[in-house]
């Protein structure tokens, strides 16, 4: 095993509220180039989608997406980071559990485009400086 320490500091928490039809990964990446997040961590948030589109990893360790269908598919935790590419592109990667309206609970990876807001979704990120 490897490790290391990185001594960074806490910088702003932003509150976020999203709205009916906004994508969930589209705007977090839209709040953090507001704000001008370069980097953070998404303490998490919770509301309801249309649908969602999530990414799991087979038994053989290879990506498949899911789509969970219904009314007001509700999250249930969600966390992850945000982070800037070479390009200075924010890139956010966010991780959740959702239920659909059967009670069927899933977990993955949100895939950008694929989880519109139902009513509303609140979010919280907290940005970390070097």
């Amino acid at each position: 095993m490897e490790s290391s320490i990185r001594h960074c500091r806490v910088g702003r928490v932003v509150n976020a509220r999203f709205f009916c039809n906004d994508d969930l990964i589209t705007g977090m990446e839209d709040i953090c180039c507001e704000h001008e997040i370069a980097q953070g961590v998404i303490k998490g948030g919770l509301g309801s989608l249309f649908k969602s589109s999530l990414e799991i990893m087979t038994d053989e360790g290879v990506p498949r997406t899911i789509n969970v269908e219904g009314f007001a598919v509700e999250i249930l935790s969600m966390n992850g980071h945000v982070r800037r590419d070479r390009l200075g592109k924010t890139e956010v990667e966010l991780y959740g559990i959702v239920a659909n309206n059967a009670g069927e609970v899933f977990a993955g990876r949100f895939i950008k485009g694929g989880s519109p807001v139902c009513i509303t979704i609140e979010v919280m990120v907290q940005e970390w400086l070097d």
